[in-house]
């Protein structure tokens, strides 16, 4: 296997058996986050021209994003001797052949789908220990190094989305632990960051009522509702109220692990 890799959950990073590697720059490093985003599926040719160039196209775009693709194939062989073959051409567009040992991308979602079968086996904590592991992957804002609208706009968002989603199953699996008291501060963060992610603030009100703390999280409630209903004008979701419901009339059975 060639012994180049590539980190895309933060700014974009090369390395070669385990040494960081100077990026390419321009429209190969727009081309290459591209194709590492989506690694082991063919990308389409509209796709990468739209990435690469939005609606800025270069006179001859399909010679331009060849161009490109040889030179990327280039800058691959030059770090790591036979890696040009990882780049492969199929109908319709490019691919990136790449494991999870070699895109960090793969590695988080290996690990995400092994925390759900130890989760599903019963195994909370190797569920944790597997979630706590793909989290530690991310590294800051991702692609922060790649001038790209298009990227941004929709790539990007919808990898955010999977790393919202395995910390709210992460903070799930510590509440089923018991860790509430330690998790108070890591869910008040996010209900900070993320101030209409519901989820966040259903987990926070839980965290907080079973640390014995009803009345912050009766805070917690009146906080997100008011946010709610200033910006979108609409009520906290049904699980927020129920909670507060259960908060207010110390419900044990929706309250106690």
């Amino acid at each position: 296997m060639s012994g180049v890799g590539f980190k895309v959950l933060g700014p974009l990073e090369a390395a070669v058996d385990g040494r960081r590697a100077e990026l390419p720059k321009g429209g190969q490093r727009v081309l290459l986050a591209a194709l590492a985003l989506n690694a082991g599926q063919v990308v389409p040719v509209e796709h990468l021209l739209d990435h690469m160039w939005g609606d800025r196209l270069p006179d001859r775009p399909r010679g331009a994003l060849y161009s490109c693709v040889s030179r990327l194939r280039q800058w691959l062989d030059r770090h790591s001797p036979g890696s040009a073959a990882l780049l492969a051409t199929s109908s319709g567009g490019y691919v990136l052949d790449l494991g999870p040992g070699q895109l960090d991308l793969l590695r988080f979602r290996a690990l995400t789908r092994e925390a759900a079968v130890a989760g599903e086996r019963g195994d909370v904590g190797a569920q944790s220990a597997m979630l706590g592991e793909a989290l530690a992957l991310w590294r800051g804002p991702v692609l922060a190094n790649v001038r790209s609208d298009a990227l941004q706009q929709t790539e990007v968002p919808r990898l955010t989305e999977e790393y919202l989603r395995a910390v709210e199953r992460r903070c799930e699996v510590g509440l089923a632990l018991g860790e509430h008291d330690g998790m108070v501060g890591e869910l008040r963060a996010l209900t900070d960051r993320y101030p209409f992610r519901e989820r966040f603030w259903w987990q926070l009100m839980l965290a907080l009522s079973r640390s014995g703390r009803r009345v912050e999280a009766l805070a917690a409630y009146r906080k997100v509702s008011s946010q709610l209903r200033d910006e979108f004008g609409v009520d906290p979701d049904l699980e927020l109220r129920r909670l507060q419901m259960a908060i207010l009339r110390d419900d044990r059975s929706v309250l106690s692990l």
